[in-house]
């Protein structure tokens, strides 16, 4: 037969009740501790398991130092860079006991402030963050790491100063990847649409992009702030391409802005690699597929996320590990495809 599953809270004084036993019996019954005989025991979990009994993590916690919740944040969720690394995340620490409260920021630092005070006073073992902006909440970030003792590990992003542990993909160099590639198929003229301004990712790109300004053809109308949105990404690059002077090829600095480039571009009836070349920094499932397939630096998402968690589990279980810091700068790959046309 099967066993009826309830959502309503069971308490200990219902389980005491059903048996007629005090409230520290069930107590100890369901801790293991001595003093219960085996066979009421035996009854107190039958009848805890029956009423849908589950445990407070929170109250848990409390009496055992750990609550084994983690909070996660990260901007959103609807691409697969981010949900692929909580994905990561959630297989490495879940057969640990560890779950995760997922708290998407939006890029705005005042919901991250909200979402970090909450985690704090949810009693959280560890806080896994890719930071809504890279100067926005460094003394709160600083107080959960040295007045409240909580881990906290960055990956994909950085808070300008916060010395703390973080993963991070080498965004300098994939720059450079792209626009040493770009250069030598002969082009000299060349825009940047950019992720939104404040992020980590996005000035460290934006930097790169700039110490080339003596290597090609600088023009302040070809860098466009696409916003790290699909939508905002589309209206710059129209823009770009409506300027009387045109660049030959444009560097997207994200997967999502890459989609919105190219559906401007075949709104615009743009050839590619014909009448313009994209490359893109990330790769997505429809860099490959599209008609030509589009030339990019790529990240491993799964691989960020199961180093992040690493070194949180190393700073919970290994409490004596110090002032050292892990601070991991992963290698981008390129993929070259042939959305780039050659340049005589």
């Amino acid at each position: 037969m099967e066993r009826r599953v309830t959502l309503k809270k069971v308490s200990l004084k219902a389980i005491a009740q059903q048996l007629n036993v005090s409230v520290s019996t069930v107590s100890r019954a369901l801790n293991g501790k001595p003093g219960v005989s085996k066979r009421l025991r035996e009854q107190i979990i039958k009848v805890a398991n029956d009423l849908g009994y589950t445990p407070d993590p929170l109250a848990v916690g409390l009496k055992r130092g750990t609550t084994k919740l983690i909070g996660i944040l990260v901007p959103e969720l609807k691409g697969d860079f981010f949900a692929t690394i909580v994905e990561s995340v959630e297989r490495a620490l879940y057969h640990l006991g560890y779950r995760l409260l997922l708290c998407p920021t939006e890029d705005d630092p005042k919901k991250e402030e909200d979402h970090l005070k909450i985690l704090v006073n949810q009693r959280v073992d560890g806080i896994l963050s890719a930071p809504a902006n890279f100067r926005s909440n460094k003394s709160l970030y600083e107080a959960i790491i040295n007045e409240h003792k909580i881990p906290v590990v960055f990956f994909d992003r950085l808070v300008e100063g916060v010395e703390t542990d973080y993963v991070i993909s080498d965004n300098e160099e994939g720059m450079r990847i792209l626009l040493e590639y770009l250069i030598s198929k002969g082009h000299r003229k060349i825009g940047f649409i950019h992720p939104l301004r404040g992020i980590y990712t996005s000035e460290i790109r934006l930097k790169t992009f700039l110490e080339y300004k003596d290597k090609i053809v600088f023009q302040e109308e070809w860098i466009k702030d696409g916003k790290s949105s699909e939508e905002d990404a589309k209206e710059a690059f129209t823009t770009i391409m409506r300027s009387k002077e045109k660049p030959t090829a444009i560097i997207v600095g994200s997967y999502h802005m890459t989609l919105g480039c190219l559906r401007a571009a075949k709104e615009m009836m743009l050839k590619i690699p014909e009448d313009i070349s994209i490359v893109s920094f990330d790769d997505a499932p429809w860099n490959e597929i599209f008609e030509p397939p589009i030339t990019c630096v790529s990240q491993d998402p799964r691989e960020i996320g199961l180093i992040a968690s690493t070194i949180l589990l190393s700073r919970l279980k290994n409490k004596k590990m110090g002032e050292s810091r892990i601070q991991t700068v992963l290698k981008v790959k390129f993929l070259e495809r042939l959305s780039v046309a050659f340049i005589k």
